[in-house]
């Protein structure tokens, strides 16, 4: 649905005014990130978990129900060959391009470390209770929500990459914050300070294509750049859980931070030329 739902946004979007209607789709995903988990676990807690994904089923036919009604059909383009393999080839082959997307594969293992852990861990070793679960990951989301467009617009005026960088490091010093964690309002405070840390290395990481890519390449990068997104997010709760069954569920926060380390030393290597194609 992310792919396509941007796509979709940036066709149906007025030229000059792409980036505007891109930052409202962060928010609204954002949005329902944060009501989300109220209200799934205020059902859980309250009736049972089963009933938590009836409740996500409907909500979900109720959007397509709302897309078929109510959206406008997405312009149609011509079809085309594209030889996929030499198209990535080409791409991985700029040695800038590939420290990009090695930046993002262990910026989003950061991103799946909060999302798929992070519950658990309050659960299991916090001892919080299902509700109290589900607030501290709407409080994440909510803080990211708040946090993006002060993000964006210090990276407009002091530099992406450097705005990248440093919530990298402070992503990488967060994570380590979870060590001193006793409580669930310090869990709390702790992973509110991490997610916006996240947002700066992870969201922002996008926002770099533009700087180092041509307008004529950018959406084949930008193709690129999502699968090694997801990759992390494959590889992350792997790499996770085996440090979390094989030695201790705190470790693998110190493993996170050394995932946003890495992702800062790739970074440091994407230079200013732009990819033109080839």
């Amino acid at each position: 649905m992310g792919p396509t739902t941007r796509a979709y946004v940036s066709d149906q979007s007025p030229q000059k005014s792409v980036g505007f209607f891109a930052g409202l789709w962060w928010a609204s995903f954002i949005l329902g990130r944060t009501i989300g988990p109220l209200l799934g676990t205020f059902i859980a807690q309250f009736w049972s978990f089963q009933y938590s994904f009836y409740g996500s089923a409907l909500l979900s036919c109720a959007t397509v129900v709302l897309i078929l009604v109510s959206f406008p059909k997405g312009a149609r383009r011509e079809r085309t060959s594209v030889n996929i393999v030499s198209g990535l080839r080409s791409v991985l082959n700029v040695r800038s391009m590939g420290f990009l997307f090695m930046s993002a594969l262990f910026a989003f293992m950061g991103v799946a470390l909060i999302r798929s852990f992070l519950p658990l861990y309050a659960s299991e070793e916090v001892k919080m209770s299902t509700f109290e679960v589900g607030v501290l990951i709407s409080a994440t989301s909510a803080s990211q929500l708040i946090a993006m467009p002060a993000l964006g617009w210090t990276s407009d005026r002091f530099g992406r990459k450097r705005m990248v960088l440093l919530g990298f490091v402070s992503a990488s010093l967060a994570f380590l914050l979870f060590l001193f964690v006793g409580t669930s309002s310090q869990l709390l405070i702790v992973s509110v300070v991490v997610s916006v840390a996240l947002s700066a290395s992870s969201l922002l990481l996008l926002a770099v294509i533009p700087d180092v890519a041509s307008e004529s390449v950018y959406g084949k990068v930008v193709g690129v750049y999502g699968s090694f997104e997801d990759m992390g997010l494959i590889l992350g709760p792997v790499v996770f859980g085996l440090i979390w069954s094989a030695y201790s569920p705190i470790l693998i926060f110190v493993a996170g931070s050394i995932t946003q380390v890495v992702g800062a030393l790739f970074l440091l290597g994407v230079g200013r030329k732009r990819y033109r194609g080839g």
